[in-house]
């Protein structure tokens, strides 16, 4: 079975370096204004007012695709992608406690059937499948794109979830600027993050830093102390990450080349499990990981040509100072993928893409370094038959090494009922296949490299509306209907003898609906902002090749079936509010349905201004979590925090000042 994947520990140097880095830059912004687990078991498996939105071009694709504003993204500096995620989207996350092992699961099924990407680059880790969004920082990423379902096959491997797309974009804005945040709260919570960016029409770069650490013995609820209910503090929970992005771009007449690098520094204790008593074994889990992209595109008249180029190097210390047990797992990834089209007319447009990705991942628990690798090909027609009408057909072809893996396609269509593009209607239908993991393959005792990999088949159906009237009133409303069927699922789980193993054993039939909904209104010196939005997912067992398993017909754990977040916020002249409610129904804990989570409410609000003269800019915002001091579990018997406070202080300087400055 799956141990703890990821690996934390006590505050490192590198990470209490990079914090006092991203301090330190502040002295060269200045001259600025003069010049320029425990063993997984089977799973599926706070933030401000936040607006999700989609470009004109990404609400005319024949699936659902989700941007998440910059703006949003830029008011939460230093905080991790994972409370991004749970607020600001209809994923939903599991999380043990507020800085362990986050997943994020898209339309009902886990996070290891979630792909992330930055820049292009899987980030998944090879051993187990999954990413982990509490290391994630946004400081990674300048824009946040998220798909979901299978529709894509643009990548080497899919996944039947959906997919996360983490990008750093440099801005070829003209204008120098640097920008420094600085935060304080509860529980010893400090962190800082700072950016750097320049760019002219040919040139443009970034430079990003960023640091927190905090003691987090946080206070929560243990409804089964011996004595009674009682207040108690979180034991063997610091934590300490940072790291630091760098992108450089040139652009020419008609291509562009860009350079990309991360390298991120987590460091965390392990909290153990709270049952009668608040259990500790000592365990600390550090990830390091440096991961580097090269993209060249170019396009000479009606042929488009992308080339990218990228790796990743990652490292995961754990220890157990009960057991005395120390391990070191190691993994590497390198990709090259091609990306061609060519518009035979103004109506078709044909496409072709290629690639290769190879891992190789090291572990104590594997016998040998083991080595994977895919090469794909895909072939894509897109068809304008007449001018409101977009039609789409796609199939893929993977080779992996030691598998054999069935054809995937995707068809779909998208259909502007209104000429001026208010009313679109889109309908999609693909196969889609995910490749088992190095773990479930390979990990000892239990790994079975006779895996077959998961398939899913399945589609959604779609409406977006979007108007902006004369007074500037905005509003927008989606909604959409899916439903997809996965077989040979993968579980972990117990033989004759006592030992887990990976098998494909189950069939989960997907339905569901989503809306969101946002509007938007200025008047006089007031702007206010507000948005929801809905999930409902029944993610259901319906075969298995257990006898007498009491999973079928019930719903995947960790899978709720209701998830709804709302956000609203309001400004008047430098002065800013605003509140987040997020809300899931139960979550089953147990396969057949007979143990629980209860349902959750949590209520986040803040409270700040923004200020500013010439090339320098003040915003300061007071944040409450929690405001309801409400005990919750995203994970049975791992707590998370009551309600804590955070202050955080951002100063902006600028090449020349910003005559339209949207301080809401």
């Amino acid at each position: 079975m799956i141990k703890r994947s990821f690996t934390y520990i006590i505050p490192s140097c590198v990470s209490r370096n990079i914090i006092t880095a991203s301090t330190v830059i502040l002295s060269a912004l200045l001259p600025l204004q003069g010049v320029a687990q425990d063993i997984f078991i089977e799973d599926t498996v706070n933030i401000l007012a936040v607006t999700v939105t989609a470009s004109a071009s990404l609400r005319h694709s024949t699936h659902t695709v989700v941007k998440i504003d910059s703006a949003v993204m830029a008011r939460y500096e230093g905080g991790d992608m994972a409370t991004l995620l749970h607020a600001a989207s209809l994923l939903s996350v599991k999380r043990y406690g507020n800085a362990g092992l986050a997943s994020a699961s898209i339309r009902g099924l886990s996070g290891s059937h979630t792909m992330v990407t930055w820049n292009g680059l899987s980030i998944n880790s090879p051993g187990n499948g999954y990413s982990d969004f509490a290391i994630i920082p946004l400081s990674a990423a300048t824009s946040v794109k998220i798909t979901s379902g299978g529709s894509d096959l643009d990548d080497i491997a899919g996944s039947i979830g959906g997919k996360v797309e983490l990008s750093t974009e440099p801005l070829f804005s003209g204008v120098t600027e640097g920008s420094l945040t600085l935060g304080a709260g509860s529980y010893g919570e400090y962190l800082s993050a700072a950016t750097l960016r320049s760019g002219s029409d040919h040139f443009a770069v970034n430079l990003s830093l960023w640091g927190s650490m905090a003691q987090n013995d946080f206070r929560y609820v243990n409804n089964d102390a011996p004595g009674g209910q009682v207040e108690e503090n979180r034991a063997n929970s610091a934590f300490a990450t940072g790291g630091a992005t760098a992108d450089a771009a040139f652009r020419f007449r008609r291509s562009l080349l860009s350079a990309h690098l991360w390298y991120n520094d987590a460091a965390r204790e392990l909290p153990g499990p709270v049952t009668t008593v608040q259990q500790n074994f000592g365990e600390s889990q550090k990830d390091r990981s440096f991961r580097g992209v090269m993209k060249y595109s170019l396009q000479p008249g009606r042929l488009t040509a992308h080339i990218t180029a990228g790796g990743s190097y990652d490292v995961n210390l754990y220890h157990n100072e009960v057991v005395q047990l120390t391990g070191e797992n190691g993994s590497e990834t390198y990709m090259v993928k091609t990306h061609f089209g060519y518009r035979l007319t103004d109506r078709l447009e044909l496409l072709l893409n290629a690639g290769d990705e190879y891992q190789v991942a090291r572990s104590l628990s594997y016998q040998n370094t083991e080595e994977h690798n895919v090469f794909s090909a895909s072939l894509a027609a897109k068809y304008n038959p007449v001018h409101r009408l977009r039609l789409l057909l796609q199939a893929r072809q993977m080779a992996v090494s030691g598998m054999s893996v069935i054809p995937e396609f995707t068809a779909g269509a998208s259909w502007l009922l209104s000429e001026n593009g208010e009313h679109i209607v889109k309908a999609s239908f693909s196969r889609n296949t995910k490749l088992p993991c190095m773990n479930d393959l390979y990990w000892v005792p239990g790994g079975n490299n006779t895996l077959s990999p998961e398939t899913s088949t399945g589609g959604e159906a779609a409406w977006s509306f979007a108007r902006v009237a004369s007074s500037g009133l905005r509003n927008t409303l989606d909604l959409a209907l899916h439903a997809s069927r996965v077989d040979n699922l993968i579980q972990w789980l117990p033989g004759q003898s006592g030992l887990w193993s990976a098998v494909n054993v189950r069939s989960v039939n997907v339905r569901g609906a989503e809306v969101r909904v946002g509007s938007e209104v200025a008047v006089s010196e007031w702007k206010m902002k507000g948005n929801l939005n809905y999930a409902f997912t029944r993610s259901q067992v319906t075969g298995s090749e257990i006898s007498n398993d009491n999973s079928v017909g019930k719903q995947l754990i960790y899978s709720p079936l209701h998830h709804l977040n709302m956000n609203m916020d309001a400004g008047w002249k430098i002065y800013r509010a605003g509140v987040t409610v997020i809300t899931e129904s139960r979550r089953y804990t147990t396969s057949d349905n007979s143990e629980w989570l209860p349902a959750s409410f949590n209520a986040d609000m803040f409270i700040g201004a923004s200020f500013g003269k010439g090339r320098t800019r003040v915003k300061a915002d007071f944040i409450i979590n929690n405001v309801l001091n409400s005990p919750a579990e995203s994970v049975r018997n791992y707590p998370l925090p009551m309600r804590t406070f955070n202050l955080r202080i951002n100063l902006t300087l600028s090449e020349k000042p910003k005559k339209h400055e949207n301080t809401h």
